[in-house]
């Protein structure tokens, strides 16, 4: 490689900050220590430091890799650190309330600060790509690091591909190495159902993941301080659900029945839906969020063609001049408000919301969070509105990070060259063709997050290792952007240089 000395000291994602003052040299050795130590003035409680602790001692085994940190992480004071030592201090970080930011000061020995124990997870493994990349010892100086995202998530469609819980807890350790801190699981689809159900035994798909299985993976993903959030679609893709239950699809003026879609006007039908969102919220009871769907219910621009829809907003609404429309949002208002009342915050996809030509009687509730996917009709409403109307909203942007099996319906592969050239934190799914839709810094505070999203349309035209490798680097792109916020290398090869000098390495 060109000039190695340019790419010395460097993590995937990068550094926001890193001044070195060059008088001096840290360097660590088999027998220097992890220490752990609690500021007195800092508000945490004992739970959160006994957190820090495990984080530490998952690091310390990783760094033991490379022949250093041999010896148990530990509780230590200040005046105890030796020299090649770091020191882990939970307290306040300077000038940011962000609770995954860190400040890293090197010195004979390294003080790592920050508030959370996600936060000292960050830090460590910025500390061990820095090693990695610097020939195992660190200038004196400075880092100051934290996120331009919030959130920065990975979305699994397992409902109509099975993947095992092996293959999902690798995608959780290659998420915590990019610091991506959100996964979540769509595990409910039109083909199948892949989450063991106690309830109603006979929706599972042939391969299913067991709940002792769930439960394996949620520990893999809480030690790596993931976030899981249980994505179960309605009133919507929910043919497979429905499979047995035909008389509880939604119907047309002919009798037609819509594919997938419930019957919100039947209280039985929408109490089932109620009983199997109430089975996964106890699953994921430690999980904050719930995504419920919402999405492609019917087509959405044709609710007159489900006269029962009006009829329900009309009569059992009271609403005069209610339309399907109505009745669509008080669903989507009544589940919400049944998760909300077990503290989930929920969150739903834009499509069918503040569309044009649509009014909408019934209030969507603005606790409500919207993942933003897509603007391919006209008459979806713009990011700028679910902002004006005062929901939070998550960038799914379809164009750069659906990663659709078999690229059905017009999809091809994203490509790490194409979101790190073209995306940035503030690029939304565009409007048409040639007409971006797109948010300049300073970015709302609405704007969450993001997420690439695999989605298993075709499920046989890829093995679910052909997705792992095909989704690393575009993974990897997301990652560094979502972090940084901004291009930091002059083309996307040099990037790739930089993932395979700190060991992100394809497999």
């Amino acid at each position: 490689m060109e000039n190695p000395q340019k790419y010395q000291s460097v993590t995937v994602p990068g550094l926001r900050r890193y001044l070195k003052t060059e008088s001096g040299v840290w360097q660590p050795h088999v027998q220097s220590s992890l220490l752990v130590y609690r500021q007195e003035q800092a508000m945490l409680d004992e739970e959160e430091l006994l957190s820090v602790l495990e984080i530490t001692e998952l690091m310390r085994e990783t760094f033991a890799e490379l022949g250093v940190f041999a010896v148990p992480s530990r509780n230590g004071l200040p005046h105890e650190a030796a020299a090649g030592d770091i020191l882990i201090e939970l307290g306040e970080v300077p000038n940011t309330t962000n609770a995954e930011a860190y400040r890293i000061e090197i010195g004979e020995h390294i003080r790592l600060i920050a508030m959370t124990s996600r936060a000292i997870l960050y830090g460590l493994r910025s500390l061990l790509q820095l090693l990695s990349s610097s020939e195992g010892k660190l200038e004196y100086g400075a880092i100051e690091d934290e996120p331009v995202l919030g959130e920065r998530s990975l979305h699994l469609d397992i409902g109509r591909k099975f993947y095992s819980k092996e293959w999902i807890i690798e995608r959780v350790h290659e998420m915590s190495e990019l610091k991506l801190n959100t996964l979540q699981l769509h595990f409910s689809e039109h083909e199948g159902f892949t989450f063991e159900s106690e309830r109603f035994p006979d929706l599972m798909s042939e391969r299913y993941l067991t709940k002792i299985e769930i439960r394996e993976i949620m520990e893999e993903a809480r030690k790596h301080r993931i976030t899981l959030i249980p994505s179960l679609d309605s009133p919507g893709h929910l043919d497979w659900a429905l499979r047995n239950r035909r008389e509880w699809l939604l119907t047309d003026q002919e009798g037609v029945a819509a594919k997938g879609a419930l019957d919100i006007t039947n209280p039985k039908a929408v109490a089932f839906v109620m009983d199997l969102i109430d089975e996964y919220a106890e699953l994921f009871a430690d999980s904050p969020y719930f995504h419920i769907g919402g999405d492609e219910f019917i087509d959405f621009s044709k609710f007159d063609e489900y006269p029962k829809l009006a009829l329900y907003a009309q009569q059992q609404l009271g609403i005069s001049e209610g339309t399907g429309v109505d009745a669509y949002i008080h669903y989507l208002n009544t589940i919400a408000t049944h998760l909300e009342n077990k503290d989930f915050t929920v969150r739903v996809w834009n499509d069918g919301l503040y569309r044009e030509g649509l009014e909408q009687r019934v209030a969507l509730k603005t606790s409500i969070q919207i993942t933003y996917w897509t603007k391919w009709d006209r008459k979806m409403a713009l990011a700028q509105t679910f902002v004006d109307q005062g929901h939070q909203l998550i960038n799914f942007n379809d164009a750069y990070f659906y990663y659709v099996l078999g690229e059905h319906a017009g999809y091809t592969y994203p490509t790490g060259e194409k979101v790190y050239e073209g995306w940035t934190p503030g690029v939304l799914p565009r409007i048409a063709e040639g007409e971006s839709q797109e948010w300049a810094l300073p970015y709302p505070t609405s704007l969450l997050g993001c997420s690439f999203s695999v989605w298993s349309d075709k499920p046989t035209m890829q093995t679910a290792e052909a997705v792992a490798s095909g989704i690393r680097e575009p993974l990897r792109a997301m990652a560094e952007k979502a972090w940084t916020g901004e291009k930091r290398y002059a083309n996307y090869e040099e990037f790739k240089q930089v993932c395979q000098i700190v060991n992100l390495k394809p497999e």
